[in-house]
């Protein structure tokens, strides 16, 4: 029984040994070491990025529909969600009503003043040949026919009113002949020239509202296209955060879209490292997901900071921090679906 004991024990002593110098081997080589073992390569692990879109509310309202649901596929352009827009509209036909009215007033004023400009300028200019002569004639003949009465009346032949009458139409034509030949007073000219002015300021006064009322009816309308909520570009709907009849304001996030066209894998490559990494490089790509296949890419941007949050101390330097820099992969060859975060092996040759 004792010999039993001992033997169960020593084997219990084995295994254990084995099992801590297995544990101590695994811990100590990370998997990059691992694979720099196998082939010499710089390889990095990193993941997969893609464009990813957070669509907002831009105005207050009530959802009234929502076209699309999580997981479908969604065209550039295309209607995601609409808002209710009925007091928008109102408001639209109420300013639409006012540059309306206010056009009217404005045409109205330049009628005027065109007509208080024709009044100015006569004035100004005074009577044109053919009225002057025509003022003249009716002047002389109010004024022979005036004699004639005078004469008539000297002898008592016609009555006091005729003479009265003969009398006032002279004088009349008389006036009319002379302020003709003599051209406007001062004071005439200066009430036209009012008159064109007083036109001026109204039709300024009008452009004023239009102009008010365009700037608040653009307003208007960029609310109401605010209400209609599409889709940037094309994408997967991978987040809808509203339901028909909730009621958002500005900023609220609502849908979120995700591009998977052009995917890119973001890494970190230790400074010791970065000499193997060049701008515009080819490099060898394995996902996870696709463990048989290799695929291609293309260096395209090589950060110019550090990243501090993946810092640390190696066997390599001592106390000192080893820092490690971004780096932006596309990819030139994929004809497999990728999504937001998957793994990916980089490999940077030798």
């Amino acid at each position: 029984m004792k010999r039993k004991n001992i033997v169960l024990t020593t084997s219990l002593l084995a295994m254990v040994s084995l099992f801590t110098a297995c544990s101590t081997n695994v811990r100590s080589l990370t998997g990059d070491k691992v694979i720099k073992q196998s082939n010499g390569h710089l390889t990095v692990q990193g993941n997969v990025e893609t464009k990813e879109v957070n669509i907002n509310s831009k105005t207050s309202g009530r959802i009234t529909a929502i076209n699309i649901k999580e997981g479908d596929n969604a065209k550039g352009g295309q209607v995601l969600i609409t808002i209710d827009n009925s007091t928008l509209q109102a408001k639209e036909a109420q300013t639409e009503a006012q540059i309306q009215a206010a056009t009217g007033q404005k045409k109205a004023a330049e009628a005027a003043k065109q007509a208080a400009e024709a009044v100015l300028q006569k004035a100004k200019n005074g009577a044109r040949p053919e009225e002057l002569a025509q003022l003249k004639a009716q002047y002389d003949l109010a004024k022979v026919t005036y004699d004639r009465v005078k004469a008539l009346s000297d002898q008592q032949f016609v009555p006091q009113a005729d003479l009265d009458k003969a009398q006032t139409q002279f004088e009349l034509a008389k006036q009319q002949y002379e302020l003709a030949k003599n051209g406007a007073r001062a004071e005439d000219i200066a009430a036209a020239q009012a008159q064109v002015s007083q036109a001026e300021s109204t039709i300024q006064a009008a452009e004023g509202q239009i102009k008010q009322a365009q700037g608040g009816l653009s307003e208007v309308q960029t609310y109401i296209n605010d209400t209609t909520i599409t889709a940037p570009l094309d994408g997967i709907i991978t987040q809808l955060n509203v339901e028909v009849g909730e009621l958002v304001t500005p900023g609220m996030p609502l849908v979120v879209l995700t591009n998977t066209a052009a995917p890119w894998i973001e890494c970190n490559v230790k400074e010791t490292d970065l000499s193997k990494v060049k701008l515009n490089g080819e490099v060898s790509v394995k996902f996870s997901a696709y463990p048989n296949q290799q695929f291609k890419g293309k260096i395209v941007r090589i950060n110019e900071k550090p990243d501090f949050a993946v810092k640390r101390a190696t066997n390599d330097n001592g106390e000192f921090d080893v820092l490690s820099y971004g780096v932006k992969v596309e990819l030139t060859s994929i004809d497999k679906p990728l999504h937001a975060g998957m793994t990916a092996i980089v490999d940077f040759g030798k």
